[in-house]
Parts: C-alpha cells; sequence; structure tokens
C-alpha cells in the first residue's frame, strides 16, 4: 500500500534549496508514495521540473489558485512585512505591531489551509523550510513530521519551535551543519540527523548544453559565481576580491555573478565604487545556471555561510574546478585535491584565485579530480535513508 506524504515549502523560485527539493521529488519511487507538495507564495519558476506523479498545491495569500475560498486577511499579512529603507519610528510601528498581530495572522492562515485541505491525512508531512513550520504543524494533518535545515548560519536565521517539537526527526543537509544545530538547539539533539542533498546528474548535464544568451571568450580566463545575491552567500566579498586582483596586475579575466536577491543594487553600485565593471558582472537569475557553470574555468563560492552547497555540487559533476571558502566547503573539498579552500575574507578568496591562476599544474589536477565523485551512488544511498524515515 503507497505511502501519503506531502512536503511543504515556500516557494519554488530559483534557489539552491528548490533546487535540491525538485531534485528530491523527480528522485523518490512514485509506485511506493503518493506525494503533494504545498507552497505557500505563487512563486513557479521551478514548476515545469517537477514530476508529473506530484500534485503541486499553490496556498497563496493573495491569489486564488489550487484552493476554492481565498484568504481574508492577506492585507493584515502584508502590514507586517520588514518595511525596507524604513525610518526608526517606521520600524518601530513595525514591531509593535508584529508583536500584537504576527502570532494571530500565522494562526488564522495555518487554519485557512486546514479548511481548504478538507482534513485530508498523511502519513507523513516533511516540512522542507523552516518558515512554514507552523503552518505545516497546524494546518497539515499528518501521523509524523520531519523537518530539514538547510542553514549555514545558527544565529542569523530563522527558528521556528513548531517544527521543532512536532517533528520526529530534523534533518540537517551536512554533518558539520547538524553538529553545529544540536549545540545550538541542545533541547532536540536526538532528532537531528544528517543526510545530504540529492542532486540530479542527468539533468545537470543535458542542461548544461543549452545555449547560453552571452558568449564566454577563450581568450579570457573565466570565472563563474553563483548563488541568492544575500549577505550570507559573500558576494560583497567577490567584488572585493575581484578589485584585489585588479589592484595586483590581473586584467584578462572575467568574473561573472549568476543570481539575485535584496542586495543586487548595493552589489552593483559596489562594483561602480570600486570601478571593476570590465571585470566583474552581475548577470542576474538565471533559469538554467549551468551552461555558466560548464563554460567556466573556475567556480568561486565566496559564502560566509552554507548548509551543503549545491552550486558545488553542480560544478564537481560539469568538471569546474573550484575555490570555495571553508565555510562554504570544507565538507565537500579537499584542499588543494579536488578544489581549494580559503577564509571567508576578500584577500584569502583572492590569494586563492591567484594560486590557481598561476600554477597550472594545481588546476589540471583539481580539474582531473571534481568528476571523480560517484553522484548516483551517493543519490542511491540518500535516498533510501529518507525511505526509512518517511
Amino acid at each position: 500500500m503507497k505511502k501519503n506524504i506531502i512536503f511543504v515549502s515556500t516557494a519554488l523560485w530559483i534557489g539552491g534549496i528548490e533546487s535540491a527539493l525538485v531534485n528530491l521529488l523527480n528522485s523518490i519511487d512514485y509506485n511506493k508514495f503518493n506525494v503533494t507538495l504545498l507552497i505557500t507564495y505563487n512563486y513557479t519558476d521551478m514548476a515545469n521540473r517537477l514530476p508529473k506523479e506530484c500534485n503541486l498545491i499553490i496556498a497563496d495569500r493573495d491569489n486564488l489558485i489550487s484552493f476554492k475560498k481565498p484568504y481574508k486577511y492577506s492585507r493584515l499579512f502584508h502590514l507586517l512585512e520588514k518595511p525596507q529603507n524604513a525610518s526608526s519610528f517606521r520600524l518601530f510601528i513595525w514591531k509593535v505591531l508584529c508583536l500584537l498581530f504576527k502570532a494571530p495572522e500565522a494562526h488564522l492562515y495555518a487554519k485557512y489551509v486546514k479548511k481548504q485541505m478538507k482534513n485530508q491525512k498523511f502519513d507523513t508531512a516533511i516540512i522542507y523550510s523552516d518558515v512554514v513550520s507552523e503552518t505545516a504543524v497546524k494546518g497539515i494533518k499528518a501521523d509524523k513530521f520531519i523537518m530539514f535545515y538547510h542553514h549555514g548560519a545558527m544565529r542569523k536565521v530563522y527558528h521556528d519551535k513548531y517544527g521543532y517539537k512536532r517533528s520526529s526527526k530534523i534533518v540537517a543537509v551536512s554533518h558539520s551543519q547538524a553538529e553545529a544545530l544540536r549545540e545550538f538547539r541542545h533541547e532536540y539533539k536526538n532528532k537531528i540527523i544528517a543526510i545530504n542533498n540529492i542532486i540530479d546528474v542527468d539533468d545537470i548535464k543535458k542542461r548544461s548544453e543549452e545555449k547560453m544568451d552571452i558568449e564566454f571568450s577563450k581568450d579570457k580566463f573565466n570565472i563563474v559565481s553563483c548563488g541568492r545575491l544575500s549577505p550570507e552567500k559573500g558576494m560583497d566579498l567577490a567584488i572585493d576580491a575581484c578589485k584585489i586582483l585588479v589592484d595586483k596586475g590581473y586584467n584578462n579575466f572575467k568574473w561573472r555573478v549568476v543570481g539575485g536577491g535584496p542586495i543586487e543594487k548595493h552589489l552593483a553600485d559596489q562594483i561602480q565604487k570600486l570601478g571593476v565593471q570590465d571585470y566583474i558582472q552581475l548577470l542576474g537569475m538565471q533559469s538554467n545556471p549551468y551552461p555558466f557553470i560548464k563554460n567556466a574555468d573556475l567556480l568561486v563560492q565566496p559564502s560566509r555561510f552554507e548548509g551543503h552547497s549545491v552550486a558545488i555540487m553542480e560544478a564537481k559533476i560539469l568538471g569546474t574546478p573550484i575555490v570555495a571558502t571553508k565555510s562554504a566547503a570544507k565538507e565537500q573539498i579537499q584542499h588543494r585535491t579536488n578544489g581549494v579552500l580559503c577564509d571567508t575574507t576578500a584577500e584569502s578568496i583572492a590569494n586563492a584565485i591567484e594560486k590557481v591562476l598561476n600554477d597550472k599544474e594545481l588546476l589540471k589536477k583539481i580539474t582531473l579530480a571534481v568528476t571523480k565523485e560517484d553522484f548516483n551512488k551517493r543519490n542511491d544511498d540518500i535516498i533510501k535513508t529518507l525511505y526509512n524515515i518517511f
């Protein structure tokens, strides 16, 4: 008899967590499971990559899509959104409003989801994005809950007590992250386990063959960084590292940053201020980043915090050598074997790139090594482990 499972997440916009979710949904044996995915925002950039057997439910507060009745309190929800570039007084008012109304609104939304789901019963509910924990726990009827934790930082991200308390297992996506989470949430340490993300090898290779909108010059050393443009991904460090390289006299490279996010304008201003616009370029969000990674001479991941970098796994599959901060990849890269690790500073990132530029034998060595990992066997082991807890 098939098990009925539901994944609850925020959205299907383009991002590392969303890619990992889609890869997992494509790896499940649908002869064993009936699978539903519920998302709370109507962002469906990656919905075309979902398997046809997966039932998608969009529980958007503003738009009536999957449910029969609209959510009545969307204006209250938007009133509680953090204002951008606001005065201290406006931020104070916002904090007061959140204190008074955030919990009631969350309760109302969870109640709405539960009613629209018509008390549909699941064997297991998987909370894939921690910010939807309360919605899942209060809005979904399930015998068992499992929660995923994807973040590298412990103190700078959302921690939802509902998911931690209700879940039988809390899945961290790397061993170091699991250890850190056990220390940070000691009371739940016996629930926390480590399971890496699944990566879709065949899809990545296939999509990497698609044509890019821009050409990579063979006369230049092409560097690519991929990630959400937010502080934890360290793209500002990449820009500072670019400036250091230029000041040292390196001028035969082009660095492209693939991704979008809240600090995109800040990064664009930083590039202009430092005068490195001829060397580093923001490409914005790309629906298919794989041709950029494949055609790069080097992938640089400058993250301040990372759970388990999807971009680094993708680079390995595509045979692209890697420079990464230790905070991004200390479990995924063996220093000077299948990549180069550095500290989380612009100077260290620049120095690591400089080593690769000047040491052709090192570049050749790590290029040969990155493709040796057996991702298909790795995926099989991961999915078997997940089946045991589903």
